[in-house]
């Protein structure tokens, strides 16, 4: 047996970015990838994968894999699908591109996409097509993208704090605020424990007592949605006891005299209670940031800005480290997302890979609105590929009732039947990322990396950029210089427009990384703003108040539903490596006073509602709810609700910047089922 040795980085839309060794039998008939081992060089990998994508190989060859193309036969929603050709599908979806085109309706046509793969090719090349032909795509997203820009108005970029500081020597104090790093970011987790080896001390911020909160030394259990309430609080205590760094607000801020006269008299008690914690807690949270000023690093969560102020309350977030002068010194910062310092070095290679430099742009309608535009446009061609929009999508039942429009013609690229191609019309089976070369731009760490891919053993199974090419073909642009590069070809391209030292790297190891562990960005105090300067004379701490007073007045059976993701689960992806948690997507969580209130047990089977949508669970509880909360999984659907999933329940009302969701906005109703069945 000739095995070979591949680099590969994990291309899915988690934290980690995995940078590995993948060994190969490119001569075995199917199961051609032996196993894969991380790199242990890589100073974030550090040698381990993330437990919910340990077994690459056994997903990859799995037998419920699509290996050929699917049309419907039985009526959707469904799974009622007969197998065709490769060509027969390109032809059928040739033939209304070209009537489309015919009639000039070309902007009837479009292409919905996000990170399911993120890798650069994967995810942009299909702009391609749709640049050419000038139909309409999506923008924004579902995740961070509010908070990025939230951060962006203040400091010019979201990308300020390098995150191997989590070991720098200088740092005293990390504030981990709505992040619950072991079932999110493993290995940042893995960070902080060796940082706390070295006496280092956390406080945790967060609606529940997650894992990290037990090694705290200060545990912060709020209310959700309420952070601009404490930060109001933590502003009024850095006033009272003068601990602003008037220094560094003087010579590095703009205008940020205008953040004092707005906290006046306030009712400390009274916004305690609002946020859900008592004076000792509070006390004790700002005498750890006074003890260790310009020593505190702050690691933000993407679920704090998953709420309709969602980029506000990362400002509020950010004024706290601001206010202290704890920016661009070591042991200090903000981490939330590092993709802006990536971005100057792949946009190059973007606009190679998309080719929109040579077209005029494209009509967008966000992601987010996906439902709701196609309720109300109309749309006649819908391409879906690098998600799976019908489990994570809020407002589901608009969204779904917008598929099943008899003139909409839906085409799925994807790896398994699932939610979304329940209403597809034509399923091309995609190719795994380890089996497509790509190139990956990780959003927490600062790096570059490569994968390699693999020999496919399904030959009818395609990379998104092999299905838009031939379909390219198919509609008459065989000539196009545009559709005549392979995959590799861009690959290969690409990485030479990158500066030499990174192509030598990534040929050499498989990864770069952007920034040396012990660097600093923003040393010089130069941020990209207008005048170098932070920015926050827009801020203001008013915001949300009538919102969080109306949750706080919810009635006995009301609760705030948070929908974090389950600790086996990616979004909605690798549910046919852990398959035995999908009974916990059929319940939901409780703290059991709030059980025991409703005069309800656990296990018991119970309605949930909203305005939205209503669904059958089984009652569990969690002792790491704050009362008024309830909790729903997301990332699978539930065995109980026909394919239906927590968002069913949540809005489709974007943050207020449009970029992202508000999935944390919302409030259900619990009661009591009046008979024992669930279905």
């Amino acid at each position: 047996m000739n095995k070979l040795v591949r680099f590969g980085t994990c291309t899915k839309d988690c934290y980690g970015s995995c940078v590995f060794h993948g060994v190969w039998n490119d001569d075995a008939l199917e199961h051609k990838l032996l196993h894969t081992k991380p790199i242990k060089d890589h100073p974030f990998t550090n040698g381990f994968f993330c437990p919910k994508y340990n077994n690459r190989q056994e997903l990859l060859y799995h037998p419920n894999r699509l290996r050929k193309p699917l049309i419907r036969t039985g009526s959707k929603p469904g799974s009622e699908f007969e197998i065709i050709s490769s060509q027969q599908a390109l032809d059928i979806i040739a033939q209304k591109i070209r009537g489309l085109i015919e009639n000039k309706k070309q902007k009837s046509i479009i292409g919905a996409y996000y990170a399911g793969n993120s890798g650069l090719i994967s995810m942009n090349s299909p702009l391609r097509f749709f640049n050419k032909i000038g139909t309409t795509i999506t923008s924004a997203g579902l995740c961070n993208e509010g908070g990025c820009e939230g951060l962006k108005k203040i400091f010019g970029t979201y990308s300020i704090t390098n995150p191997f500081q989590i070991n720098n020597p200088e740092t005293h104090l990390i504030v981990i605020w709505g992040s619950n790093l072991s079932d999110s970011n493993i290995h940042a987790y893995t960070m902080v424990k060796r940082a706390l080896k070295e006496k280092t001390k956390i406080i945790v911020i967060d609606s529940r007592k997650t894992q990290i909160a037990k090694y705290s030394h200060c545990f912060l259990q709020v209310n959700p949605g309420t952070e601009q309430l404490l930060v109001k609080l933590i502003v009024n205590e850095f006033l009272k006891q003068k601990l602003c760094d008037v220094g560094f607000l003087e010579e590095h801020v703009d205008s940020y005299s205008a953040i004092f006269s707005e906290i006046g008299n306030i009712d400390e008690s009274e916004l305690l209670v609002k946020v859900g914690i008592d004076e000792k807690i509070f006390q004790k949270f700002i005498d750890l940031l006074i003890e260790n000023k310009h020593h505190t690093l702050f690691m933000v969560g993407y679920g704090v800005q998953k709420d309709y102020y969602g980029g506000r309350i990362l400002q509020s977030i950010a004024l706290v480290q601001i206010l202290l002068g704890n920016i661009a010194k070591p042991g200090t910062g903000l981490i939330y997302s590092q993709s802006d310092f990536v971005k100057p070095i792949t946009k190059p290679i973007l606009d190679y890979i998309t080719q929109s430099t040579k077209f005029p742009s494209l009509e967008k309608v966000p992601l987010i609105n996906l439902g709701k535009v196609l309720s109300t446009e109309d749309f006649k061609l819908l391409f879906i590929y690098n998600i799976n929009p019908v489990s994570s999508l809020p407002n589901q039942n608009l969204l779904r009732e917008a598929l099943l429009n008899k003139e909409l013609f839906v085409v799925v690229l994807d790896l398994f039947l699932n939610e979304t191609t329940d209403y597809a019309d034509i399923v091309i089976p995609a190719k795994f990322d380890l089996e497509s070369t790509d190139i990956i731009a990780p959003y927490y760490i600062p790096s570059i990396s490569i994968n390699l891919g693999g020999p496919c053993p399904y030959s009818d199974c395609m990379s998104n950029y092999e299905f838009f090419q031939q379909l390219a073909w198919k509609i008459g642009y065989e000539e196009s210089p545009i559709f005549n590069e392979s995959g590799e070809e861009i690959f290969y391209k690409g990485l030479e427009m990158l500066p030499k030292k990174i192509h030598e790297d990534l040929i050499s190891k498989g990864y770069h990384l952007l920034l040396d562990p012990s660097e600093i960005p923003f040393n010089n105090y130069n941020f990209p703003t207008q005048n170098q300067k932070i920015q926050v004379q827009d801020i203001n701490l008013g915001f949300g108040e009538n919102m969080i007073n109306q949750r706080l007045k919810r009635k006995i059976n009301e609760f705030l539903l948070i929908s974090p993701s389950h600790a086996n689960f990616l979004h909605s992806q690798l549910g046919q490596l852990n398959s035995m948690y999908y009974e916990d997507f059929s319940k939901v969580f409780l703290n059991s006073e709030n059980i025991k209130k409703l005069n309800l047990k656990i296990d018991e089977n119970v309605r949930v509602y909203n305005e939205y949508g209503s669904a059958n669970y089984v009652l569990g509880a969690l002792k790491s709810l704050k009362p008024g909360t309830a909790l729903i999984y997301s990332g699978a659907s539930s065995p109980l609700n026909r394919s239906l999933n927590v968002n069913l329940f949540t809005p489709d009302t974007p943050e207020e910047s449009g970029l992202s969701g508000a999935y944390n906005s919302t409030v259900i109703q619990v009661k009591k089922l009046k008979h024992k069945s669930l279905d």
